[in-house]
């Protein structure tokens, strides 16, 4: 109701027309203020610049007072209830107000006083440490009692990018980032970037950190020729009804099919008090299924909220990454919708059977018959198939390329091939299908082989260790012999032969050639006298000369075959001669001469009668 027409009310109405219209317009009057009054107060924390730069030192533009006519048109607009803080920043940070309330106009006095003595004469521009501190102090209002129905605020006004010259280990910018987690999605930062240059390019890089769930802005105003409208252009942003959520990535891990995940929190804050509901919007149709709260959600204003979502997973649901979106809608449209991309991994599932495979058995150089696996699978790709273990004589011959398989069931014959130069015997191997696709693991399977050896082969085989047996033999032989194989062998022709001479005592032969008889010479094993000497023949009576081995020592024996026979004067039937023992058959009288097997001691001499 306009004061004029209440001046028209006045003259031509009652006193108790006035009343009533009195009552209306409180009425109005309160209900406008109703309307006015914002749900908690608002916590400011003003960052300004006060480098020298700010003044026009340097050729730059002088908007130092039009940052301070801004600042005080912030503490204008602040209302009852809300605080200011003032930070100014150059070669350091200053607290030049902290935590003023404003509760009445006196106190909007103050702070314009402060703002007034504001000077731009510092020699760096620290920005790092200015959003330290600027965090840091809003960390401690989060942790006022009152915090809950309260919005913080972070101003910052500069003109330029950061310079640290001379400043020994400066804080910089984006190492504040770590202080993002305690802010829990509280605080609107906006960056008001008022050089006539590129401003700082971390500042846009902070802004947009996920931490600050979007509440941060970089707000470009080069000079300073909207610096009258920033107090009203941000407070509305405080007060328009806000819903911002974050899903951390570390609660997004793959989940394998047919099963229902853990709770997915959702990290939720308004900056009023509402309902909120859920969907899933699943574009490629994947059959994944929501499982939301059994109920609205609650928000209360300025308050963090988690939200706990499960996504029942398919048996049957393919493999690899799935792009899903969850929707928060408000009951009342208060809130504008939001959505999440919600991206979720489904574990391949990879298996292969049979878990043994027997391939039988098969002759070295030739292939086994073949076996099949069957492998199932929710994702599609290519896989190669290797032998491990004990399988260096061993290759696959069938697949010979990558294996392609496809979501389902894929058969894969198998076969086997075995080397030319395999031995036979019992082969356990594993057989291992490692897929191309990263996501999925290797799979394997044992397996079994008999490798035969043909007749052959076998035959070649026996033959060539019965050879290497009789060289070693051999070796051994002629260690132990002390001779070389040749004369081994010379001992091996001659071991059956006669060794010696006869010689011819009585009757003297006619010629002295016939004296002596080299039995050496005859290469005889076994030979009877009287072919020897004509004059045994003559007689009635024979022996013979036999070789004979003793103890692996040869000896040559004296065998009577009819008649009477003497040796050194004594009857034998048998007896082992040595060097110069004397043989009488009738009136043949001979000498038996083998220098190397002299006769021992008479009383080991060994002699026997039989």
């Amino acid at each position: 109701m306009s004061f004029r027409y209440f001046k028209h009310c006045l003259r031509f109405s009652s006193i108790q027309s006035i009343i009533v219209l009195a009552l209306i317009s409180i009425s109005n009057l309160c209900g406008a203020s109703a309307q006015t009054t914002p749900k908690g107060g608002i916590d400011w924390i003003l960052v300004v610049d006060t480098s020298a730069s700010m003044r026009g030192v340097g050729g730059t533009k002088n908007i130092f007072e039009p940052v301070k006519n801004s600042v005080t048109e912030f503490v204008n607009t602040a209302r009852l209830g809300d605080t200011v803080t003032i930070y100014t920043f150059d070669q350091d940070v200053t607290v030049n107000a902290n935590d003023v309330s404003i509760t009445s106009n006196a106190d909007r006095g103050k702070l314009k006083e402060i703002i007034s003595s504001l000077q731009a004469q510092g020699m760096r521009t620290y920005t790092g440490k200015a959003v330290q501190k600027a965090l840091q102090h809003s960390a401690l209002l989060n942790k006022r009692a009152d915090a809950l129905g309260r919005t913080v605020s972070i101003v910052f006004l500069t003109d330029g990018v950061e310079d640290v010259r001379g400043i020994p280990n400066p804080i910089s910018i984006p190492s504040n980032t770590q202080l993002l987690p305690d802010q829990q999605c509280k605080p609107y930062i906006f960056f008001v970037s008022l050089g006539l240059k590129e401003h700082e390019k971390q500042l846009n890089d902070f802004a947009s950190n996920p931490a600050l769930c979007g509440k941060g802005q970089v707000l470009r105003d080069p000079g300073g020729v909207e610096l009258n409208k920033l107090a009203e252009n941000i407070r509305p942003v405080l007060i328009t009804p806000k819903l911002d959520v974050n899903l951390p990535t570390a609660n997004l891990q793959p989940v394998s099919p047919g099963t229902t995940t853990e709770p997915l929190n959702i990290n939720s804050i308004s900056n009023v008090s509402g309902k909120v509901s859920l969907q899933l919007e699943d574009p490629k149709q994947s059959g994944i299924r929501l499982i939301p709260p059994d109920r609205t959600i609650d928000l209360v204003a300025n308050q963090a909220t988690v939200i706990p979502v499960r996504l029942e997973i398919p048996a049957e649901a393919k493999g690899g990454a799935s792009s899903l979106r969850l929707v928060l809608i408000s009951a009342d449209q208060a809130i504008a919708p939001i959505t999440i991309d919600l991206p979720v991994t489904i574990k391949s599932k990879l298996q292969i059977q049979p878990t043994r495979i027997d391939f039988g058995s098969t002759e070295v150089g030739k292939t086994t018959e073949t076996q099949t696996l069957v492998v199932r699978t929710n994702i599609s790709g290519t896989a190669s198939l290797q032998l491990q273990g004990n399988s260096k004589d061993v290759f696959i011959a069938e697949p010979s390329a990558a294996i392609s398989f496809q979501p389902g069931e894929t058969k894969i014959p198998v076969q086997l091939q075995v080397t030319d130069s395999s031995f036979a015997g019992n082969r356990n191997f594993t057989l291992v299908l490692t897929p191309d696709n990263s996501i999925a693991s290797p799979v394997s399977t044992e397996a079994h082989l008999l490798i035969l050896m043909p007749l052959g082969r076998k035959i070649v085989i026996w033959l060539l260790l019965g050879l290497l047996v009789l060289l070693i033999t051999l070796i051994v032989v002629c260690l132990i012999q002390r001779k070389t194989p040749l004369e081994l062998v010379e001992d091996f022709r001659t071991r059956k032969r006669l060794e010696g001479a006869l010689v011819v005592l009585e009757p003297l032969p006619q010629s002295s050639q016939d004296e002596e008889i080299s039995l050496t010479h005859l290469q005889k094993g076994r030979v009877c006298l009287s072919d020897l000497i004509p004059a045994i023949a003559a007689t009635n009576s024979d022996a013979e000369l036999v070789t004979v081995w003793r103890a692996g020592k040869k000896n040559i024996d004296l065998h009577c075959l009819k008649g009477v026979i003497f040796v050194n004067t004594k009857k034998i039937n048998t007896d082992e001669l040595y060097n110069e023992d004397i043989i009488e058959i009738d009136n043949v009288k001979l000498q038996f001469n083998w220098i190397e097997h002299q006769r021992p001691s008479e009383s080991s001499s060994g002699q026997t009668n039989f």
